[in-house]
């Protein structure tokens, strides 16, 4: 059962998700999420590059096997063609394999991590002080008095938006609307065909359905963010605050933040929030950079030919590099002692919505449930460790994050997404992270 579900503003975000969110265990009762753990003291960020290690003889005896056999799978075969495998152990690179043609900076589509990569872009500009409210309507190209221009952020965030839109489950091409947007009539604007194609359904934050059109109109709506200009001018006294002798004040309430937000005055939060929106100056397609740039990931995203950021399918990027994405989540958005996504991000990005009865899908990342009866049914993970979660694309990329394991495991490769490749896909993950032992025993 996920809390925190009244306004959530970017000030009040830092009280009402972080712990408060549940998730179902195996024997099908809740329990509390397992916390993210902090970088290893010592340890270089991984920005110019990942540090090395090794598994542990009796971890690298279970795990070595299965690298193995996955990169010299074939794409008709169990999980398909495995052309990459990353594996990052409280935050060294522990284990890496490519399948000949792939290496260490070979670039490899996302598919549909792209939404979880997306999702992170919208906390950062909540971070940024770009978004306000995520239960504010996101801004669409739909019309005034059109019901979908009043769905929020955390509904698109979630899949809530309760869009007659089909994508998991069609029956062929004609009726599978991620084709057609992607491939058919939408290719050239995915924005047009959206608005012409997708009508509004069900009630917003009732019913989950898989998207891909969500999460192309949240980066259409990351596209058009900017500092509110005109009340940056109301604030010229800050401005000159700043650009003087108060610098020493912005600097001090940085200071006092290492303590936590918990202990900071009300009035350096306020500070500090205005000061990074006038340094940043951040909008637009600079946001995107902004997160690859402050995470070291040499990173690509497509744009349809109308301009639109394909934020639900198109980033490309090395094994290493997505690594960075996993961790910056394993590190509970912190970044080399920068907090690039708000504090509770994580978290409300790893726990599944309130209203729905489904369970599988959190904001913008795939959940593990155990064995407490997945809706809908075909997403059944059942495999420990229960705490991970993980970005997920067509025909198999993965990067799976697990916490009690201080464990990030990226795999990119092809396969069919029919009969077992996934359920096969998600055990080999699981059974790859059960290997590392659980940090909370030590």
């Amino acid at each position: 059962m996920a809390v925190g579900h009244h306004v959530l503003k970017r000030a009040a975000l830092r009280i009402s998700l972080v712990g408060l969110v549940m998730i179902g265990s195996l024997c099908a009762s809740a329990q509390e999420l397992v916390p993210l753990p902090p970088q290893p003291e010592g340890l270089a960020w991984p920005t110019q590059g990942w540090e090395t290690g090794e598994m542990a003889p009796d971890v690298a005896t279970i795990v070595q096997p299965m690298i193995d056999m996955a990169i010299a799978g074939e794409k008709a075969g169990p999980m398909g063609e495995t052309r990459a495998v990353v594996i990052i152990h409280h935050g060294k690179l522990v284990a890496e394999a490519y399948r000949d043609g792939f290496g260490p900076d070979t670039k490899q589509v996302s598919w549909s991590m792209a939404k979880s990569v997306t999702s992170a872009l919208t906390g950062r500009a909540v971070e940024l002080g770009l978004i306000d409210d995520i239960d504010a309507p996101m801004p669409t190209p739909f019309d005034a008095g059109d019901k979908r221009a009043e769905i929020t952020w955390r509904q698109w965030l979630t899949m809530t938006d309760g869009l007659d839109y089909t994508e998991i489950g069609a029956t062929g091409m004609a009726d599978n609307d991620v084709i057609q947007m992607m491939y058919g009539p939408g290719r050239f604007d995915v924005l047009d065909y959206i608005k012409d194609q997708v009508p509004a359904l069900h009630e917003p934050g009732t019913v989950w359905n898989y998207s891909t059109a969500a999460f192309h109109l949240i980066g259409h709506a990351l596209q058009g963010l900017g500092p509110d200009y005109d009340k940056l001018r109301d604030e010229q006294r800050l401005v000159v605050a700043l650009n003087d002798g108060d610098r020493e004040a912005v600097r001090n309430c940085e200071r006092l933040r290492v303590l936590g937000d918990a202990n900071l005055p009300q009035a350096c939060k306020d500070l500090l929030k205005r000061a990074k929106v006038l340094r940043s100056d951040l909008g637009g397609d600079d946001l995107i950079k902004n997160l690859f740039v402050a995470t070291g990931m040499d990173a690509l995203v497509e744009y349809d030919a109308a301009g639109t950021y394909l934020g639900g399918s198109l980033v490309w990027a090395s094994a290493r590099d997505f690594a960075k994405f996993g961790y910056l989540y394993l590190r509970d958005g912190v970044w080399d002692g920068e907090r690039l996504l708000p504090e509770g991000w994580v978290d409300f990005s790893r726990s599944h919505p309130e209203g729905p009865k489904e369970n599988v899908y959190g904001a913008g990342f795939w959940l593990t449930t155990g064995g407490a009866d997945p809706v809908p049914s075909y997403q059944q993970r059942d495999a420990p460790p229960w705490d991970s979660f993980a970005a997920e694309g067509h025909e198999g990329q993965t990067i799976f994050i697990v916490p009690s394991r201080d464990l990030v495991i990226v795999r990119l490769g092809i396969m069919s997404n029919e009969g077992e490749n996934w359920p096969d896909l998600f055990r080999w993950n699981q059974a790859i992270a059960g290997a590392f032992p659980d940090i909370r025993a030590d």
